[in-house]
């Protein structure tokens, strides 16, 4: 039983022959800049004494903007979009309070 291991386990990736294999610059695994744009918007509506009615509405990623959640480690295909974080979404609420 002996040879090579074949779980890659210390065996460098983007070396062959003691050579750097592939022209990928520094960094190149990097996630590019996230911008979130949350906002809320609330009116509290009194309805007597001693209640009251809270409306709510929340954007999320009001301008829509892609935000690249995580990109591709591998040193031959750095810098791939492989997750996005959601797009434009809405929600509404109402809370009745006494």
């Amino acid at each position: 039983m002996g040879g090579k291991l074949s779980t890659g386990y210390l065996q460098p990736a983007c070396f062959l022959n003691g050579t750097l294999v592939g022209n990928l610059g520094r960094n190149a695994g990097t996630k590019p800049t996230t911008l979130f744009t949350d906002m809320r918007i609330g009116k509290r509506i009194h309805l007597g004494e001693r209640a009251s009615l809270e409306a709510m509405a929340d954007a999320f990623n009001l301008i829509n903007r892609f935000n690249v959640a995580d990109v591709n480690p591998l040193w031959d295909s750095g810098h791939k979009t492989t997750a996005a974080f959601d797009s434009r979404q809405f929600q509404f609420a109402l809370k009745l309070v006494w």
